[in-house]
């Protein structure tokens, strides 16, 4: 399987306090990955809800700034920054810069569906 990005609908993420986000579902079980290869656009001001599962995240910031909060603390991202967040943890990412913040999201087959 070989497509672009831009091929892939970018879906509003909506629910309690999400504010601005959209999620494109890049590679996942469908394509017989066991887990979810996903991109996240952060709108300016936007933010993932403050959360918890029992699943976990690998993440690789592609453009813009903004934090990710782990357990009450706010840890600053920008382009380049990779952040590990374990099961149970409680997260939020928020965009703090001026442009989108766009990033990459690994999480195992639990941690999503189409």
């Amino acid at each position: 399987m070989v497509r672009h990005e831009s091929d892939i609908v970018s879906v509003p993420v909506q629910g309690k306090d999400i504010e601005g986000v959209a999620k494109q579902i890049l590679i996942g079980p469908k394509d017989g990955y066991e887990g979810y290869l996903r991109v996240f656009t952060v709108e300016v001001g936007g933010h993932t809800p403050l959360h918890q599962h029992p699943w976990w995240h690998a993440n690789y910031v592609l453009e813009g700034e903004g934090a990710v909060h782990i357990d009450g603390t706010e840890h600053p991202v920008r382009a380049g920054s990779v952040a590990y967040i374990e099961g149970g943890k409680t997260h939020r990412f928020s965009n703090t810069g001026s442009v989108p913040l766009k990033f990459i999201c690994l999480v195992p087959s639990e941690g999503d569906a189409y």
